[in-house]
């Protein structure tokens, strides 16, 4: 339990952190990320594990675009965050679970249940209320968000399935892919580099790994039936109680409703157990 409780707040510090460093004017969010898949990489390659070598093509596919799709996610996630705030953007990014619930079900046949049939319509409700349908820039961004963290999932998925029993190589090309792809976008734009936005990435490199590591912990420790439910519904009501707390965000009666259903839908889209 105490796994899956360290898995949680490292996912709410990453969300914190961004709008913590994007404060200072004068940080370059692209070397924040640099630095932060930097240090993750390092992570990955110094864990225990199978050997680089014993990695194939699909390895070295699902592994590389998922590191893209990493950076590209992550660079909608703080645009999203500084728009929307910490609990639509995280709660866009856990609702994300249905697109590799679909892939399940089309793919390897598994059964979705009545539980998450009635959570994807109550998530899909709150944020019918939450979000200001009058602005189209809000949508498309948080829809960005939702689709590019889906199809990450389900690759990951597809990896559980297909991939190595050990997760080092896949790690050490996710986030090495990532690392690489950030730097050529630096590169491209001809950005100087910056120490101290690299600095601040280092630091949010540590909870970005340390997530996925106490994650794949609670799931060796604790059904998978109990952990991603109560992951999920754990770090939306963080998020939410960042926004207001840390951020100062006041939602009015309206909006609570509609958070207390999007946190109760959530939770039944990761419920395994027919009714």
């Amino acid at each position: 339990m105490i796994s899956l409780f360290l898995s949680i707040i490292m996912s709410v510090a990453i969300a914190n952190l961004l709008p913590y460093f994007k404060k200072d004017k004068k940080i370059k969010i692209l070397h924040v990320f640099l630095g932060n898949y930097f240090l993750a990489s390092i992570f990955s390659f110094i864990d225990k594990g199978s050997p680089l070598a014993e990695a194939g093509n699909f390895e070295i596919f699902t592994g590389s675009l998922t590191g893209i799709l990493f950076f590209a996610t992550f660079l909608i996630y703080q645009h999203n965050i500084s728009k929307n705030g910490v609990s639509l953007s995280v709660g866009a990014m856990r609702f994300s679970v249905v697109i590799p619930i679909i892939m399940a079900l089309l793919i390897f046949g598994e059964p979705v249940f009545l539980l998450n049939v009635i959570g994807i319509i109550l998530v899909l409700l709150a944020f019918t209320f939450l979000m200001d349908t009058k602005s189209f820039h809000s949508i498309f961004w948080l829809g960005l968000l939702f689709l590019g963290t889906g199809i990450a999932d389900s690759i990951m998925k597809l990896y559980e399935q297909y991939g190595l029993e050990s997760t080092r190589p896949f790690m050490i090309y996710i986030f090495g892919s990532a690392m690489i792809f950030n730097l050529l976008v630096v590169l491209i734009k001809k950005t100087p580099f910056h120490l101290k936005s690299f600095c601040f990435g280092m630091i949010l490199g540590i909870p970005n790994r340390l997530t996925t590591k106490y994650f794949l912990d609670a799931l060796q420790e604790i059904p998978a039936s109990v952990v991603y439910p109560m992951f999920a519904a754990s770090v939306v009501v963080l998020g939410i109680l960042s926004d207001v707390l840390i951020w100062k965000k006041r939602f009015n009666a309206k909006q609570w409703i509609a958070l207390t259903i999007m946190v109760v839908g959530i939770a039944l889209l990761y419920i395994r157990i027919g009714i």
